[in-house]
């Protein structure tokens, strides 16, 4: 079997007409070196098969297992087929796509593909790579939450404008010109918060293009700091300007009010994982992006998990990054 180059839906599901197929290729992607236990204190490369063709058997810990054992597809009752629509459809929509449209396009419960979607997303997770931004790399903030100014006149909080975080949540964000962006839920937008950021995300001694806002001040001791002023209607100054992150949060917006409508800032995260790995593999083909996603696939999101409360959530904070491609970092892929 070799990876496939399906430009469309169609002939995605062309191909994964069984379900064996669809096994077949998710072992290929999973075990390119030879199927091993999926079991982390174990790793035993010598496996028993089954004459079933769907399980094996270690050699070592005597544990059985399927390719699906400890991904987003464990113990799941929907075929892998569905399941591989529902990827190829959410990677490749620009702004996503809502649980209520995609439920219709695969057949399946909303509720069922709000879950789908958000085990998806568990593999789209945020870490901080190795490898730091650098060049000219530009800085920004966002507020994620609806405007007072839409609401009810009985449900709007007083105090609220600007950068009030009683309503809104903010969101830190860093793009390297012509490569890739970083966004991450933030307390607030204090210098401390930011400047950690940053320090995380950007090789020292790199140009750093932000706005006025006071929380980037210091960082030109470690960086070339430009910046422009968005309140005296400065946008462009030279080579400095934040456009390209404005961009990124434009793209964020149009999903969030045209697709989605309303985030939870106990999801939140996610949802930007979401966007940030559509973007950063903008380049790539629609064939490529899902194989990527496919051979990066992390463990499983059980559904008590996803729901329980926020105060004691710690999914969006204890997840364990993916082990993904470096190609992916470098923004070209291929095997």
């Amino acid at each position: 079997m070799n990876l496939q180059k399906f430009k469309t839906l169609v002939d995605l599901l062309t191909y994964f007409n069984s379900e064996q197929i669809c096994r077949d290729y998710l072992e290929l992607l999973r075990w390119p070196d030879g199927i091993k236990c999926p079991d982390a204190d174990c790793g035993h490369e010598k496996v028993f098969s089954f004459s079933n063709g769907k399980t094996y058997k270690c050699a070592k810990c005597k544990k059985q297992f399927s390719v699906k054992a400890g991904t987003i597809f464990h113990d799941t009752k929907i075929p892998l087929r569905k399941w591989y629509a529902a990827i190829y459809l959410i990677t490749s929509h620009k702004k996503g796509i809502s649980s209520v449209q995609l439920s219709k396009d695969i057949g399946v419960t909303q509720k069922t593909a709000w879950y789908m979607n958000h085990r998806v997303r568990h593999s789209l997770g945020w870490d901080i790579p190795e490898e730091k931004l650098s060049g000219t790399v530009e800085a920004d903030e966002h507020f994620v939450g609806g405007k007072e100014g839409n609401k009810h006149k009985s449900k709007r909080t007083e105090g609220t404008q600007g950068r009030s975080t009683q309503t809104k949540t903010p969101v830190a964000g860093l793009v390297q010109r012509g490569g890739n962006v970083r966004a991450k839920k933030v307390s607030d937008t204090t210098g401390s918060t930011l400047r950690k950021f940053v320090y995380e995300n950007v090789e020292r001694g790199s140009q750093l293009h932000t706005d006025e806002w006071w929380g980037y001040k210091g960082l030109e001791k470690l960086f070339g700091h430009s910046f422009i002023k968005h309140q005296e209607n400065e946008y462009v100054k030279g080579d400095c300007h934040t456009n390209t992150m404005e961009g990124f949060w434009s793209l964020l917006s149009r999903g969030v009010m045209g697709i989605y409508h309303s985030w939870s800032n106990k999801h939140l995260q996610k949802y930007l994982d979401e966007f940030v790995f559509r973007y950063n593999t903008r380049q790539l083909t629609e064939a490529d992006r899902f194989n990527l996603m496919l051979s990066g696939l992390a463990n499983h999101l059980p559904y008590s998990k996803l729901i329980e409360d926020e105060k004691t959530n710690s999914w969006a904070t204890d997840f364990k990054p993916v082990d993904r491609p470096s190609q992916y970092q470098q923004g070209s892929f291929g095997f």
